[in-house]
């Protein structure tokens, strides 16, 4: 049996903000970076469009993201959420030379 060395990070976006699933202080520099950078976007507000963005990402030394996996109920959002990913930069040691599995659940309620 292998155990992922990726650190489970669980969020909910709704229509006012992205917010973590857990109030644990644990990877809360983490947890501010995607709360500051994924929205609901209007796409999805235009069609009520609800769902889930599974992604992978890895952190360097620098903090640069890469999105190493993903998947998605709607590759719309998984486009969304990818995209703005990997602009991110999370300079704080906290987050350098890491492994994250981010669940994304976009609520519109």
């Amino acid at each position: 049996m292998s155990f992922s060395s990726h650190i489970p990070v669980v969020m909910v976006v709704g229509l006012q903000g992205c917010r973590s699933l857990f109030a644990a202080a644990e990877h809360s520099i983490f947890r501010e970076a995607i709360t500051n950078s994924i929205r609901y976007p209007d796409f999805a507000r235009s069609f009520h469009l609800e769902g889930v963005v599974n992604v992978d990402i890895t952190t360097d030394f620098l903090g640069n993201l890469s999105v190493t996996d993903s998947t998605g109920t709607h590759p719309d959002l998984l486009d969304y959420v990818t995209e703005n990913l990997k602009q991110l930069i999370i300079g704080h040691e906290e987050v350098r030379e890491k492994q994250y599995r981010l669940m994304l659940k976009f609520i519109m309620y």
